[in-house]
């Protein structure tokens, strides 16, 4: 029986076919447990370069296609499979960050938009991003509309431009039930894994976000979207032009650990790493706006495996994105992990239904054209394998949220660079929930056991189902439905 990645060996095949030979590519290597040092030095003997090793995986260097099967000899090893692209699930990043990151990619930058197509990836027509050329005819269309403008003005010592349909988390954390009195005590540890933070305002300072970089990049946020994740779930009240703004979960210390660079997309080893370095920090809950195409079954997927092992090590309850790609079976890697709490996006003002752009369940890609394998994995793990878990609060085109941002994004969308700007996504619905969870595990509400939360959600989610067909009691694009802190 073959240890290669079939998805791995399908990609290669796509490339040879259309001439193009592969050289210096990464894979993934699983190994049997407490075989991880002793695999990686058999792989130096052999003259492979090891990038890293986490937990039960080693990240190597492969040269050309030929070497996957020596690698395939040594007894040890479990499975191989490529290293996956990640993007942060932010609606229109995502898009973009998808395909940088297959344009710098070894294997899927030689094949053609049908092949990709073939393998998983979904394209939108275009990366739904603004521009700053867009941005300045907007909002001059709104400084010749005076009414709507007066209409909306928050007291504030100079002019604001502003719209009904924007939100600060402070509204959004309230649709929610989050108390006011949101504080976590220094025995709840936290962590983001993301773009990196700002400093300042609706964050804190260096001493109380501990930050570390797994970049070329300083851990300094230059891309707005981790300091916005992060100021929603674990950040600090703060006063803005758009009002007094409240954090989902008020967190004195709090650890982030940046994987995307300005820009670009990251790989399967800093995402690993980060989990790694969050469990083994003490973080009790852990939020990560990201994720990659499903290639694999969920019980070979190494970022899936992994999760499930630190959560069972460490008891770690990772809150991860389900996904921007507005379609069935498109949950992303990790959410698709049995022990990851995936949160869907809803949108409040279409009366939290699926926001437009959520990723549909029942899992990821893999098993849309594997339903053989997607029948036998749902008999054997149930509502556990069934995806998303939950919904927070994601807003949609015309209800979007304000949290803290940080340049490049700053000022694009409401033409004022002052360290706040709107976002939507599944990126943005998942740091609700880890703050949260986050809150009501610092409170004795919940233990911090996924399977006893997952449990609880269950119990309360009669009347909270919302779009969609039901298996079992769960939508497939809400999970067990919106997450309210009554529920909890």
């Amino acid at each position: 029986m073959t240890k290669i990645s079939e998805w791995l060996e399908t990609a290669l095949k796509m490339a040879e076919r259309r001439r193009k030979n592969v050289y210096g590519f990464r894979v993934v290597v699983e190994v049997q447990p407490n075989k991880t040092d002793y695999v990686a030095q058999v792989l130096r003997k052999k003259g492979f370069r090891v990038i890293g090793t986490v937990e039960n995986f080693i990240i190597v260097d492969v040269k050309e296609p030929a070497d996957l099967y020596e690698i395939e000899r040594i007894p040890e090893v479990v499975y191989i499979s490529k290293e996956k692209i990640f993007w942060p699930t932010a609606y229109g990043i995502d898009e973009l960050f998808k395909r940088i990151g297959i344009t710098k990619d070894p294997i899927l930058s030689k094949l053609s938009m049908g092949d990709l197509e073939k393998l998983g990836f979904k394209f939108k027509p275009a990366a739904e991003i603004p521009s700053p050329l867009s941005a300045i005819i907007e909002n001059a269309l709104f400084i010749l509309n005076p009414p709507k403008i007066l209409k909306n003005l928050k007291l504030t010592p100079f002019p604001v431009i502003t719209r009904a349909d924007w939100k600060l988390v402070t509204y959004t954390r309230e649709l929610l039930g989050v108390p006011k009195d949101n504080r976590l005590t220094t025995r709840t540890y936290v962590g983001v894994i993301d773009t990196g933070v700002r400093y300042g305002p609706g964050l804190g300072l260096p001493h109380e976000i501990k930050s570390v970089s797994l970049t070329y990049e300083p851990p300094i946020d230059t891309m707005s979207h981790g300091s916005w994740c992060h100021a929603c779930a674990f950040g600090r009240p703060a006063i803005t032009r758009y009002g007094y703004f409240y954090p989902v979960a008020n967190a004195p210390k709090s650890l982030h650990v940046k994987v995307f660079a300005a820009f670009g997309p990251c790989s399967s080893y800093q995402v690993m790493k980060a989990m790694e370095i969050c469990a083994k920090n003490g973080c009790k809950v852990v939020s990560m706006s990201l994720g990659g195409t499903l290639t694999e079954p969920v019980d070979k997927d190494p970022e899936c495996k992994l999760l499930n092992t630190l959560n069972q090590k460490y008891k770690t309850i990772f809150v991860v994105a389900a996904g921007n790609e507005d379609g069935e079976f498109e949950i992303a890697s990790p959410g698709a992990a049995l022990k990851a709490l995936t949160v869907a996006a809803a949108d409040w003002k279409q009366k939290y239904h699926t926001s437009s752009y959520s990723s549909r369940g029942w899992q990821g890609k893999y098993y849309a054209k594997n339903k053989d394998v997607f029948e036998e994995h749902y008999r054997r793990w149930g509502d556990e394998f069934i995806k998303p878990d939950v919904a927070g609060i994601g807003g949609d085109r015309n209800s979007q949220i304000v949290s803290a941002c940080s340049p490049w994004y700053d000022g694009l969308y409401d033409f004022l660079p002052d360290g706040w700007d709107l976002m939507i996504g599944t990126s943005m619905a998942t740091p609700h929930i880890a703050g949260l969870i986050a809150l009501a595990i610092d409170r004795e509400i919940v233990p911090q056991n996924i399977d006893l939360i997952k449990a609880k959600i269950r119990r309360t989610s009669r009347d909270w189902i919302f779009d969609g067909e039901i298996m079992d009691g769960k939508s497939k694009n809400q999970g067990w439905g919106i997450l309210h802190w009554s529920r909890l």
